[in-house]
């Protein structure tokens, strides 16, 4: 019996015909949709006959179309939508969106309706609509706390939508993770999923850290343990202080796992920053990586290059309270007596002779 692996693994190939030959041995519509849209994308990913995906995308709108089952309609077209933008044509995924949202309106089981448009939901994250993804979820998760049904099913309905959230957040840059990866963990630990939850909550906290150089597959090597890997792709993807900040960021993320190189990233980022033009909030970003990462004298450094009073005051503020806490207090009172703004500076060191008495 011929599944969506072995079609996706043809496409992959460059099999196109022999791919869209086994769709119509799949039993399921949506597992038939998917393999079309799995080999779409394929062609143009591949180089393949560009003039096949017009038709192709026809035969899974056919399929959505003439189904009986409103879920199928509403998750299909969802995922029509999603290649629609994939392939560049925006208009056509807009409105195939919405057809799928109206889809979903039209089914009458609450948890299946939850469900449909939470998938959907997932499938706008993926074009990077963040905010329409989150309104989504947001109805998805009103429409199944609210059904009048069983305890347990209604759990299950939940837990759904906190996974397709953390999955939606996977596909996401750091930025735009955030918020999803948090309503997921939120879900996972209100309903004691405690592992679900543990592995999300990594996922926010890897997220919070990478924020400039967050893409989706760097920060998945790093969940891996693939440091060097991650490391690689930064030093591709990135250039200029982006770089510099993306190895500080990777940086703090293994020193927070104990992985003991991150001394040596460190010390590679700093020995390259001295050939790169930072702007103040570049600085102001190294800064703050250093002083998190504890190396407190490279911090200042950066700190004294910062000439927005604003920035540089917050970059002082946090070497000095992190001095303070080192318990090195003259140091502390130094820096936080440098600070240009004194409502900061009269803050930090009230806090800094807090610290000192203990």
């Amino acid at each position: 019996m011929t599944d969506l692996e072995e079609i996706r693994a043809l496409a992959e190939r460059g099999q196109f015909e022999d791919a869209l030959e086994r769709v119509w041995e799949l039993g399921d519509e949506l597992d038939q949709i998917e393999a079309l849209i799995n080999v779409a994308l394929a062609i143009r990913q591949k180089g393949g006959p560009e003039d096949w995906i017009p038709g192709i995308l026809e035969d899974a709108e056919y399929i959505a179309e003439h189904s009986k089952d409103p879920y199928t309609r509403a998750v299909g077209y969802g995922i029509i939508a999603f290649a629609f933008h994939a392939l560049g044509y925006y208009k056509e995924a807009t409105e195939t969106f919405n057809t799928a949202i109206e889809e979903a309106g039209k089914i009458k089981d609450p948890l299946l309706k939850g469900e449909a448009l939470a998938t959907v939901a997932y499938y706008v994250a993926t074009t990077g609509d963040a905010e329409t993804a989150m309104e989504l979820f947001d109805v998805a998760f009103d429409v199944i706390a609210r059904a009048e049904v069983e305890y347990r099913a209604k759990v299950d309905g939940l837990l759904k939508i906190a996974e397709l959230m953390e999955n939606a957040g996977d596909e996401l840059f750091s930025k735009n993770a955030i918020g999803f990866y948090r309503t997921a963990f939120d879900i996972f630990d209100k309903l004691h999923v405690n592992q679900r939850a543990g592995v999300t909550e990594k996922k926010l906290q890897l997220a919070e850290i990478m924020s400039e150089t967050g893409l989706p597959e760097i920060r998945r090597a790093l969940l891996e343990g693939r440091y060097h890997y991650a490391l690689a792709l930064i030093r591709r993807k990135f250039k200029g202080a982006s770089k510099l900040i993306g190895e500080l960021e990777a940086a703090l993320w293994m020193k927070r796992v104990n992985e003991p190189t991150y001394v040596e990233v460190i010390e590679e980022a700093l020995r390259e920053a001295g050939n790169v033009e930072l702007s103040p909030a570049s600085a102001q970003r190294m800064a703050m990586l250093l002083t998190q990462l504890g190396s407190l004298r490279d911090a200042l450094t950066f700190a004294g290059m910062i000439e927005d009073p604003g920035r540089k005051s917050s970059a002082l503020r946090g070497i000095a309270i992190a001095l303070a806490e080192r318990e090195e207090y003259d140091e502390a009172k130094k820096v936080a007596e440098s600070i240009p703004l004194p409502e900061v500076r009269a803050e930090t060191l009230r806090d800094v002779e807090t610290m000192t008495l203990g």
